[in-house]
């Protein structure tokens, strides 16, 4: 319990408390009755935004301080969060952080793995720790408990203290008793091994609370360095995505106090007290709603009484109406009892009328029959007569269809000859072409020689005209060279003949 206290003071030891915020609410003063407010007058221009401060930008230097002093604070957020990812990726950073921050970074990275380790080993102690105390808690009660058992043992009545054991010495007196649980676990804690793990965990605690400073010291000179750096500060900026969840989330919270915070320093005393007068104006508008809210649910239920009315006479009216509406099926009921006896009536009568429409048309039948009768005997006749001349006609065609059949075997033969005479002349057309192809590769490939031969000669007569130009522009510097070169040479002379003169 003493190592585990000792622990907790020690990581709690390094971690710095933040101020708390101490906010007093004030009494809402109403606005004097002979100037309206700011807030009025922009509630006539935009409802949307009555308690939105008139200002934009923060006039006092302090709040401009306070804003600038939150601000830093997100940013370094920002730039804390972001660290793991850093030193995940550093090689990707090294350019854009430069040498100073990277190494900065890199021991950073090590004190990282060293904080691990001790945490690690720490654990460990605590581990093993537990079960040591557990297992001497174990031995400390089952002696106590045996202890307990021989005081516990019942003497004899007669004053002879003689043991219920047979052969066993006598319980021992008050004075002889074996020591008491407080003296086991004195004797425990003077135990050399415990009180050399004691020692080596809270080392442990040490050696871990030092490299938790050097960790803070560490990420201060990072967060420095950052500031310094604007170039690596944008370049972590554009990776936000691989920012933790719960540091999204405190940003976000972050944020949100800012523009509460901005919000706050932007509003000045007269503005607070003439918005706490408009929320104490649109609270008892709201008060005023409310009565007029209940009258108004008053008047429904009144009217809705008078629906509820009005619906019971619609009711009884409608059931009116039902009963009328049986009377009528029944009325109509009868009415349909009599019309289908006079339609019984008409079907009989209909009936008869047809029956006498059927034997007429029957006998309209037989006439018919007799005249189709003569007039498939004629129709026979002339069939007769039109088969005679088919039979004739089919003889004619017969004939001309030998006549063609012979005909179609000399034009046979004569197509097998003329076609024997295109093979031929085909076989003898492809050779003369094979031959031509042969011809026409050694024409081309002469051809290609010969244009070769012509841009080669074309190369060399351009070759050797641009060395023309070239020897006759070389040889017109070099004689004007030459030209000015004696000019100078009579200056030099004749200056030289005046100054003896």
């Amino acid at each position: 319990m003493a190592t585990t206290a000792m622990r907790t003071q020690t990581l709690t030891g390094s971690i710095a408390t933040e101020p708390i915020l101490n906010m007093k609410l004030t009494v809402p003063v109403p606005p004097q009755k002979g100037a309206p407010g700011k807030i009025r007058n922009r509630l006539r221009l935009d409802p949307a935004r009555a308690l939105e401060p008139a200002r934009k930008k923060i006039a006092t230097v302090e709040a401009q301080r306070v804003m600038s002093v939150f601000e830093d604070t997100i940013q370094k957020i920002e730039i804390s969060s972001m660290i793991p990812y850093i030193l995940e990726n550093l090689d990707r950073f090294r350019i854009s952080f430069g040498a100073e921050l990277c190494s900065l970074l890199d021991n950073h990275s090590i004190i990282i793995g060293s904080y691990n380790e001790i945490k690690e080993q720490l654990d460990r102690q605590m581990q093993r720790n537990r079960i040591r105390s557990a297992s001497s808690v174990r031995s400390d009660a089952s002696q106590d408990q045996q202890n307990e058992t021989n005081e516990t043992q019942p003497t004899e009545d007669d004053g002879d203290q003689v043991s219920n054991y047979d052969g066993q010495s006598p319980p021992q007196s008050p004075v002889n008793k074996p020591p008491s649980r407080g003296s086991s676990a004195s004797s425990r804690r003077s135990n050399p091994s415990v009180a050399s793990f004691d020692s080596q965990t809270e080392r442990t605690m040490r050696n871990l609370s030092l490299v938790a400073q050097q960790l803070s010291s560490s990420c201060k000179n990072i967060l420095r360095q950052f500031q310094i750096n604007g170039t690596a500060f944008n370049s972590v900026k554009t990776h936000f995505h691989a920012r933790p969840k719960e540091s999204t989330q405190l940003l976000s919270y972050m944020n949100d106090l800012r523009d509460i915070l901005l919000n706050k320093l932007l509003t000045t005393p007269e503005e607070e007290k003439e918005r706490m007068a408009y929320i104490q104006e649109v609270s008892e508008r709201e008060r005023n709603n409310a009565t007029i809210i209940a009258k108004m649910e008053e008047e429904l239920d009144a009217a809705v009484a008078d629906k509820e009315e009005e619906m019971k006479k619609k009711n009884d009216v409608i059931k009116k109406l039902q009963t009328e509406l049986q009377q009528i099926i029944n009325f109509s009921k009868e009415n349909i009892g009599r019309i289908k006896n006079e339609q019984d009536k008409q079907e009989s009568a209909d009936k008869k009328n047809h029956e006498g429409k059927v034997q007429r048309l029957q006998n309209e039948i037989v006439q018919l029959k007799t005249q189709l009768q003569n007039l498939v005997l004629e129709h026979r006749e002339k069939e007769q007569d039109l088969r005679r001349m088919k039979f004739k006609v089919e003889s004619q065609v017969e004939g001309l269809i030998q006549k063609y059949d012979g005909e179609m075997n000399e034009r046979q033969e004569e197509y097998e000859e003329i076609e024997a005479a295109y093979n031929a002349q085909k076989k003898q057309l492809d050779e003369v072409e094979e031959r031509f192809k042969t011809m026409s590769a050694e024409y081309d490939q002469i051809q290609e020689e010969r244009r070769l031969a012509r841009e080669k000669r074309e190369a060399a007569e351009r070759e050797m005209a641009l060395m023309v130009k070239a020897a006759t522009t070389i040889q017109a510097f070099w004689r004007s060279f030459k030209v000015r070169k004696a000019l100078k040479a009579r200056k030099k002379k004749g200056g030289g003949k005046k100054g003896k003169k």
